[in-house]
Formats: structure tokens, C-alpha cells, sequence
């Protein structure tokens, strides 16, 4: 009799052995393994399989208690490591729909933002968390309810770097008319439009597109940033003004900090024409080329001219020995002494380089006078040249010394200042004798 039933009890163990595996089986299949089923149905079936699981945990007391008493506890185990390993799975399915739950939850909440008060980036941050959050279930990761809810953060990380590019400030009007174009769809951006309205425009299926527009946005911003500074800078910049030896006439120079901007410029101006982007603000570009280039290149000129103007100003005006040796070109610096004078003027008077150095006429008259001071002071330079090869000691002494020397040729005294520039060791000589020719007597070291 003892032996009959402890064979049934056997008998017992092995069919609840083999009910357990063919519900382990069967459970994989109920729905609240996929995704699909959503939260709240699938909780609830979930707390369906706790009370299956009961009856299961009763009936392996009963036969537990008969396993013990035959002294054979050793063929419960296995029943009891698998109840064990489906309430694990239980608990785990149960976090996991939490966890879905709550994810679900947050991505409604996004939906329903306005579009103008949404925080992509911090929403990123928040479903980043969430993902981090959800690989650390453990849960069997093939299972469709954990692949589902990975494939929406996915989405969701895809879907909101694209928003936060759309969200941009350098968007403009004409970029979104460009995406409208590009995704074939219709929308307005204004306060009505929700997260919603942009996530059914199916964005992460045109990404690239999306990312092109966004990218020509801001590259066009800068663009637009840099030629507003530009306008800015140079309504301010003004030429620097230094009164000509008490005169009347003001000399024009470029700060130089401003002329180092200007190079700046120059160069962020021309890396423009490389971009893809250039068309919209292609014009402006041309503009502040040509302008910039006009600055440089007028102000370039302007500076030699005022340095050749000022010097030769005082030989060809000033110097009667200039104007005896040379009176053709003394005749001509009259007219050009009146040009320099009239330029000069120009830029007290409009004293923004913008302006100034980009007249339409402005180049053709600088390099106008610059040709006729060229030929001034070639003739003067031949003049002097032939002095020096007359008598070489005038190789050391400057154009304007030389000129001082042979102006006074017939005051001796007048010539001894320079002495000690012609000739070396000699301060000054000793003269004897009054009128045109007097003797040297000696000298002083």
C-alpha cells in the first residue's frame, strides 16, 4: 500500500513537472509579451497569471509534504525552481510595464507641447534617462514588449535632434517653406501647431532633408550676422584727421586698429562666396566686396599720395631753386597741389571711409595724381641725381638738405649747418672775407 502511493506521489510530481514546462511554454505566447497590448490590458493579465500561479504553489505543498514524508524531497525541486523562475518572469513583465508605462506617459505629455514652448534638448536628456533606464530591466531582450518600447525611444532620440535643428532661432520663413516643399506636406508654424502635429509629419523619414534646410539655416544666420556687423561697423568708422602744418587742409589716415578690422573683414567676406548657402545674401555679399575692397585700395593709394604730396609740397611750392631748375614740373604740381587739396577735403567732409573710398570716381582721380607726382619726382630725383654726380658728397646728405645747400650756394654761412652731414670730422669751417666768394681758413672738428 506505502509503495503504491509513493509511486503515485511520483507520478504526481513528474505530470505537475511537465505542466509547469508546457505552461512556461504556453505563457510566452499570452499577449502581455507584446508591445501592442498595451499597459493597462497587460497588467492586468499579468495579475491573471498570479492567481494560476497559486494553484500551482498549492499543489506543490501537498505534493512536497508526500515527497517528504517518502523521503525522496528531491523530486520537488525541479517543480519548485520552475514556479520560482515564472514568478521571477512575472515580476520582471511587471517592471517592464512600468517602466513602459511611465515612458508612454512622457512621450503623451510631449505631444501635447506647443510647438513654440517645446525643449528639445531637454526632452533628449529625459528619454536618454529613460532608455539608460530601460536596458537595465532584466528581461529577456528578445521579448516583443522590451523590442517595442526600445524601437519608440529610438525614434524618439532619431525624431527630437531634428527638432531641436527646426527649433533653431536662424530658421527663417523661407526655410520652412523650403521643408514644406521637400516632405510634400502642409503646415503652419504658429501657436496652434503641437509636438504632435510635427511627429505625424513622419520628420525622421526625411532626415536628411530636414538636416540640408536646417544646416542652410544656420549658415545663413551667420552669414546674415556677419553682414549686419559689417553694417554696424562701418557706419561708425570714421577717418582719423591731423592738421597739414597749420593749414587748412587735414591729412586722412585709417586707425590701425580699423585697418587690421578691415583685413578681417576682407577675409570673412570672401569666405562667404564659398559656401552652398551664398544665393540668398549673394548681393550683399558683392556689395560689401566690392566696398571693403574699395576701402583697401583707395586708402592704400591715399597714403602714398599723401606722402609724396607733403614732401614734394614743400620743394615744388616752397623751394625757389625747384621752381628755377624745374619750372615745368613746379608748373604742373600747381595743378595737382590743387587736386590733392580738393581729395583731401572730400574725405574731411564725408570722413567715413565707406563712403569716401567708394565713389565712382575716387580711384580715377587718386591714380590720376599719383601718375603726375611720379613724374614730379622722377624729375626731381634727376635733378638731384646729376647735383650728387657732380660732387658725390651729396650722397649723404637728404633730397631736402640738398636742396637747402643749393639754395643758399651763394650764402656760405647758411651752408654750414650741413657741413658735418658731407663731411666727416668737420663741424663748421672758418670764413675770411665778406662778399660772393669767401676763404676758408680753416675748421672746427
Amino acid at each position: 500500500m506505502l509503495k503504491m502511493r509513493k509511486k503515485k506521489t511520483k507520478a504526481m510530481i513528474k505530470k505537475l513537472e511537465d505542466d509547469l514546462k508546457t505552461y512556461t511554454n504556453e505563457l510566452k505566447k499570452r499577449d502581455f509579451y507584446y508591445y501592442k497590448t498595451g499597459p493597462e490590458e497587460s497588467q492586468n493579465k499579468l495579475a491573471g497569471v498570479n492567481s494560476e500561479i497559486v494553484i500551482f504553489e498549492e499543489k506543490l505543498e501537498d505534493y512536497g509534504f508526500n515527497a517528504e514524508k517518502f523521503e525522496t524531497p528531491e523530486l520537488i525541486e525541479p517543480s519548485v525552481l520552475s514556479v520560482e523562475n515564472i514568478k521571477n518572469e512575472i515580476e520582471s513583465m511587471n517592471v517592464l510595464w512600468d517602466q513602459i508605462k511611465l515612458c508612454q506617459g512622457k512621450f503623451e505629455g510631449y505631444m501635447g507641447t506647443k510647438w513654440l514652448e517645446t525643449h528639445p534638448y531637454d526632452m533628449e536628456e529625459e528619454v536618454k534617462k529613460l532608455q539608460k533606464s530601460t536596458k537595465d530591466i532584466k528581461v529577456d531582450r528578445k521579448c516583443n514588449a522590451y523590442s517595442g518600447l526600445m524601437t519608440e525611444i529610438k525614434s524618439w532620440l532619431q525624431f527630437l535632434p531634428l527638432i531641436a535643428e527646426l527649433r533653431d532661432d536662424a530658421m527663417r520663413e523661407r526655410h520652412w517653406t523650403a521643408l514644406k516643399k521637400e516632405i510634400k506636406q502642409e503646415f503652419e508654424v504658429d501657436d496652434k501647431l503641437t509636438l504632435k502635429d510635427v511627429y505625424a509629419l513622419n520628420l525622421n523619414q526625411q532626415a536628411e532633408a530636414v538636416e540640408e534646410i536646417t544646416d542652410q539655416a544656420k549658415q545663413e544666420a551667420r552669414m546674415e550676422k556677419t553682414l549686419n556687423k559689417l553694417e554696424e561697423i562701418y557706419s561708425q568708422v570714421e577717418f582719423e584727421t591731423q592738421q597739414h602744418k597749420n593749414t587748412d587742409i587735414y591729412m586722412l589716415k585709417m586707425l590701425e586698429d580699423d585697418f587690421e578690422q578691415l583685413e578681417e573683414n576682407q577675409v570673412a567676406v570672401n569666405a562667404m562666396f564659398s559656401s552652398r548657402f551664398l544665393s540668398t545674401f549673394e548681393d550683399k555679399c558683392n556689395y560689401w566686396q566690392k566696398s571693403l575692397a574699395g576701402i583697401a585700395e583707395v586708402y592704400q593709394i591715399l597714403s602714398e599720395i599723401q606722402r609724396s604730396w607733403s614732401f614734394l609740397e614743400n620743394l615744388f611750392i616752397h623751394s625757389d631753386e625747384v621752381k628755377k631748375e624745374l619750372p615745368n614740373e613746379s608748373e604742373k604740381f600747381i595743378g595737382i597741389d590743387k587736386e590733392v587739396k580738393s581729395i583731401l577735403a572730400d574725405g574731411k567732409r564725408m570722413i567715413k571711409p565707406l563712403e569716401f573710398c567708394n565713389q565712382d570716381d575716387i580711384m580715377t582721380r587718386l591714380e590720376e595724381v599719383q601718375k603726375h607726382l611720379n613724374i614730379c619726382e622722377k624729375a626731381l630725383n634727376d635733378f638731384m641725381d646729376g647735383k650728387r654726380r657732380s660732387f658725390p658728397r651729396f650722397y649723404f646728405v637728404s633730397t631736402t638738405d640738398l636742396l637747402d645747400i643749393l639754395s643758399n650756394g651763394n650764402n656760405p654761412t647758411k651752408v654750414m649747418t650741413h657741413m658735418p652731414k658731407i663731411f666727416q670730422a668737420i663741424n663748421t669751417l672758418y670764413l675770411k672775407g665778406d662778399g660772393d666768394r669767401p676763404a676758408a681758413t680753416g675748421f672746427e672738428s
